[in-house]
């Protein structure tokens, strides 16, 4: 069986491997501190991964309806201009505490709860900063960010099924 899988995979890299050169073991233990940084050889991914990209590092800009708002932080987090729509059927564009139903939060009302047991889903969430749905139910900048890069990982992964009643 060990033997099948490393022919398979054997198969499916590269046939050549480009290590760093070979250093004496006198030159390594010499150096106490590294002054550049280590060079590596050539890698191959074997699944491809798109996390979600990072919150913008602020907040929108001040000023803005409930709806512009929500607007400016769907674009910054990459999701489609038809989570607007979905963002005033959910929440009436208000992302705040008490604009919940009995499992869902915030602009897009996200389960966090369910999501957070979803292996596709959570280690997404929590690169966007999200444990719980207290990180995305408040009307402070940082949990609309988070509420947006959730939705646009949630999104990333099952589409719009997730907002199927709305959308």
């Amino acid at each position: 069986m060990i033997n099948v899988l490393i022919a398979t995979l054997a198969l499916l890299g590269p046939t050549t491997v480009d290590l760093p050169p070979e250093m004496p073991v006198e030159v390594i233990a010499s150096q106490a501190e590294a002054n550049e940084a280590a060079t590596r050889g050539t890698t191959v991914q074997v699944t491809e991964t798109q996390p979600p990209p990072p919150p913008p590092v602020q907040g929108a800009p001040a000023g803005l309806s409930n709806c512009d708002e929500m607007h400016w932080y769907r674009a910054n987090a990459g999701l489609p201009a038809r989570f607007d729509a979905i963002g005033w059927r959910e929440s009436n564009c208000r992302n705040e505490d008490g604009v919940h139903t009995s499992c869902c939060y915030g602009y897009w009302q996200l389960n966090v709860g369910l999501h957070m047991r979803d292996g596709r889903i959570a280690p997404k969430y929590r690169a966007c900063g999200v444990d719980s749905y207290t990180d995305v139910n408040s009307d402070t900048p940082g949990d609309k960010l988070r509420q947006a890069c959730a939705a646009k990982a949630l999104y990333d992964v099952v589409g719009l099924s997730a907002w199927a009643a709305t959308s």
